[in-house]
């Protein structure tokens, strides 16, 4: 646990090699840090450092930022399961500079219309870093087509929908994560 900036404690996992280019993955809801362990394994294989932010409704850029000020880390490719995919996107889109890549699973750019049609930020700027967005249906292929237009750099969508069992989806999505920390 670590308390972020605003006073409120949150769970971040930090492992891997101390020199290796820095991961941050900010969870899904209801997903422990402890939930991306087989997907750190690898991306510690590949000689990645990664920091794991477990999911809090009060964290804001500023408090992701805090913790990475706390743990010295100057700058990173953020990675944001589904609902942590929110603030990744307003993080790589605010923060230009602290982050040098994005990828996301099932979550468009705050100014594209979501699965249900809501914007959740209307004036979220675009993004000027190398982004993956991952899908796992036809509907969020779409949003992520969608979202293509605020991003100002090598954009790539990827579809998750032939996945057959959780050590696929693991694989492909840390895959997906070194590719990009190759790309930027």
């Amino acid at each position: 646990m670590m308390t972020t900036l605003e006073g409120f404690p949150v769970p971040v996992g930090v492992g891997g090699p101390d020199k290796g280019v820095v991961v941050v993955i900010l969870a899904d809801e209801d997903r422990p840090p402890a939930a991306y362990d087989a997907v750190c394994e690898r991306l510690h294989t590949a000689s990645l450092r990664t920091v794991v932010i477990g999911r809090d409704p009060r964290l804001t850029p500023k408090s992701v930022v805090g913790i990475l000020d706390a743990l010295g880390i100057s700058w990173a490719v953020v990675v944001g399961d589904r609902a942590g995919g929110e603030l990744a996107w307003e993080l790589a889109a605010t923060r230009v500079g602290r982050f040098v890549g994005l990828v996301v699973v099932d979550r468009g750019h705050p100014r594209v219309a979501d699965l249900h049609g809501v914007i959740r930020d209307e004036h979220c700027p675009p993004v000027e870093v190398g982004t993956t967005v991952l899908v796992s249906s036809p509907a969020a292929r779409t949003v992520a087509r969608n979202s293509q237009r605020y991003v100002y750099s090598e954009y790539r969508t990827v579809d998750l929908l032939a996945r057959r069992n959780a050590q696929e989806s693991t694989a492909q999505l840390a895959a997906e994560i070194v590719l990009r920390t190759s790309t930027w």
